[in-house]
């Protein structure tokens, strides 16, 4: 089943970016394995396939896509 993502923002790779109040340059990355994310640019509208990933900060697990766009830049998306 295809889920839908919702652009959340972008960042310069180590730039504070919070997702539901963690911030994800401050944990490290777990890849959810064999899950892809098709997102769509929302300054250029070209399409991305970017990785899925979790973060875990003490009770809080957060899910989200990202990307680099450009060197440097990243996108994040969350599940609509």
């Amino acid at each position: 089943m295809e889920q839908n993502w919702q652009f959340a923002g972008s960042a310069k790779k180590g730039e504070a970016f919070e997702i539901r109040g963690v911030n994800v340059w401050g944990q490290g990355w777990q890849v959810s394995e064999g899950e892809e994310a098709h997102v769509n640019d929302p300054v250029y509208g070209k399409t991305h396939i970017f990785r899925v990933f979790t973060v875990q900060d003490g009770d809080e697990k957060v899910e989200f896509a990202a990307g680099e766009y450009s060197d440097g830049v990243w996108g994040f998306y969350v599940r609509q």
